[in-house]
């Protein structure tokens, strides 16, 4: 089975934990909220660190992919020099989460950097995870102009497609719009407010149900 590693902060983590363990073999560990301004270590991360699943951090980090919440630029670091994973997945608000040439100094590895993960682009060579997880899509039956079915076929990180899949009932001419309401009543960690993520996360979800549509209607016309 694929490994996961998924380093958390406060509450971010543990849905996308919880989540993609129906998949992957998972590790887990988090961090508190609230940490140092400066982290200069590898011990002095693992003395601040909560391992959640997995015996130890680096459990955690000798994965093939690992995923970091913890928008800290030394904890960004740090893992980047002492993982073992070929696909480092670092989110968070722009500015708070690294640099990507320090940590291109000290590893091989692929690294991303998306604010929210609803936007994470896909990299060769991990379709076994892309597959799953990743920008947001559905397949969709409609009948009488209501969606019938909704199936997801690749989920955001946090789990948030598999809430929004309750579009199942409602209109279509609804259904886009209802999307991007259940994302943001999910309790989607995505930062709020004016230019939050959370509204770049509802759209990307308004914009899978609109896909997942139009293709229903071209497939509906030629059987």
């Amino acid at each position: 089975m694929h490994t996961v590693g998924i380093v958390g902060r406060g509450l971010h983590g543990y849905k996308t934990a919880e989540e993609m363990d129906k998949f992957f073999e998972v590790y887990f560990a988090n961090l508190p909220e609230e940490i140092p301004e400066v982290v200069e270590s590898f011990d002095e991360l693992e003395s601040l660190i909560n391992v959640v699943k997995g015996e130890s951090l680096k459990d955690v980090l000798n994965v093939e992919v690992l995923i970091c919440y913890a928008t800290h630029p030394d904890v960004s670091l740090i893992l980047a020099e002492c993982s073992e994973a070929e696909l480092l997945i670092i989110t968070g608000e722009k500015g708070k989460t690294g640099s990507k040439k320090q940590m291109r100094e000290v590893t091989n590895a692929e690294i991303l950097m998306p604010e929210i993960c609803c936007v994470v682009k896909e990299v060769d060579g991990f379709e076994w995870f892309f597959e799953v997880y990743g920008k947001p899509a559905f397949e969709l039956n409609v009948e009488e102009g209501k969606i019938s079915k909704a199936k997801v076929k690749r989920c955001a990180f946090c789990g948030a497609t598999r809430f929004v899949k309750e579009i199942e009932g409602t209109e279509t001419r609804e259904a886009p719009r209802l999307a991007g309401l259940y994302t943001q009543l999910y309790p989607c960690l995505a930062t709020r407010g004016i230019g939050g993520g959370i509204h770049l996360a509802a759209e990307m979800h308004k914009i899978a149900v609109e896909r997942a549509l139009s293709v229903f209607k071209s497939t509906d016309r030629n059987p």
